[in-house]
């Protein structure tokens, strides 16, 4: 899946969970349950199936990662705004570990990490870029749901004061 959309449903996990120790977690395993619905990634859309990360497949992987940052950064909102955008950053943890250089191709080699790189891999569901359409589908339901959680709720005052107070 993109970058977007794991940053995305992170944060709103980081606002729907009122604690930070089950939001977390949650937001980092959501990674991996969002891998196994069908899509559409960079690679599977610019890339070779040897080698390293085309030129084009590396511009719309940070293109991505970058809307993803923005997006969340747009939508984290106080009170739970700090938490939000940590559970936006474990949403895409994994890609980012397994991926960027220069951590990526180290881990990617290293032993003790060879498990989790094997599961990452075999429960990733992704499409060709004839199947666009229900890549594309998919995550954009994922999107705009999360973003639904995002912005959802009553406007919020500070701690200890009423909305009257605060108006």
């Amino acid at each position: 899946m993109m970058a977007t959309p794991h940053m995305v449903v992170g944060a709103a996990l980081g606002r729907a969970l009122r604690r930070p120790w089950l939001a977390y977690p949650a937001a980092l395993a959501s990674h991996f349950l969002l891998d196994t619905v069908p899509h559409l990634d960079a690679h599977g859309m610019f890339g070779t199936s040897r080698g390293g990360p085309t030129r084009a497949e590396a511009t719309a992987a940070v293109v991505d990662f970058l809307v993803g940052v923005l997006v969340v950064v747009l939508v984290a909102r106080p009170p739970r705004r700090r938490v939000m955008l940590l559970a936006g950053l474990l949403g895409i943890l994994p890609d980012l570990v397994e991926y960027v250089p220069p951590l990526g191709p180290w881990f990617q080699s290293w032993a003790g990490a060879h498990w989790l790189v094997t599961f990452h891999h075999a429960i990733q569901h992704n499409l060709t870029p004839a199947q666009w359409p229900l890549g594309a589908a998919t995550q954009l339901a994922v999107v705009a749901l999360s973003l639904a959680v995002c912005l959802s709720g009553r406007r919020t005052a500070p701690r200890g004061q009423s909305l009257e107070a605060s108006s």
